[in-house]
């Protein structure tokens, strides 16, 4: 188990399935999280998520320090070992958004990837409508490196989406 200022974040369980379910089923969070239909997921989704934790390199159930309670998942895969290259992504439930949990979050799995793992870089992509989470990134010292246009259709219309990344030496410059 880890813990930050306010976080708990610890290994996943076969009983946090649920809570990853309802995570991926709420209505504010499903549309920022797939590129897929959005719609209801049933039970047999919980062996996607199940795989998901388990490939992660560094997969995370985050949780309230005070109350225990769960706030999310965060995960960091690294897909090209040879190129010190990982792939960053962080889903919240909304209750917490606005809070700096995030911001805290992101922050300790960055800093902990860049530390243990060796990494010179991490990846992530995010849809173009998602002001909330680019601000994030971009406090915590992302660039924007590319833009996917028109890439997924969303609510009636299409997004793009974004391509960010940090260097393992910006990240210490900044940090």
């Amino acid at each position: 188990m880890l813990t930050t200022e306010h976080l708990i974040l610890r290994s996943y369980v076969e009983s946090d399935l649920d809570d990853l379910l309802r995570l991926w089923n709420d209505p504010l969070v499903q549309p920022f999280v797939t590129n897929d239909n959005v719609t209801l997921l049933g039970p047999k989704f919980k062996e996607t998520l199940r795989n998901q934790m388990e490939q992660a390199t560094f997969g995370a159930i985050i949780a309230l320090k005070e109350t225990g309670e769960f706030m999310g998942q965060g995960l960091v895969s690294i897909l090209e070992p040879k190129n010190r290259d990982g792939t960053f992504g962080i889903c919240l439930l909304p209750k917490f958004w606005s809070n700096g949990y995030g911001t805290e979050a992101t922050k300790f799995m960055i800093d902990y990837s860049f530390k243990w793992f060796g990494l010179n870089r991490l990846s992530l992509g995010v849809f173009a409508n998602n002001a909330r989470a680019i601000a994030v990134y971009e406090k915590l010292g992302f660039v924007m490196e590319g833009r996917k246009r028109q890439a997924v259709w969303m609510d009636n219309r299409w997004e793009d989406v974004l391509t960010m990344g940090i260097l393992r030496d910006e990240w210490e410059r900044q940090h």
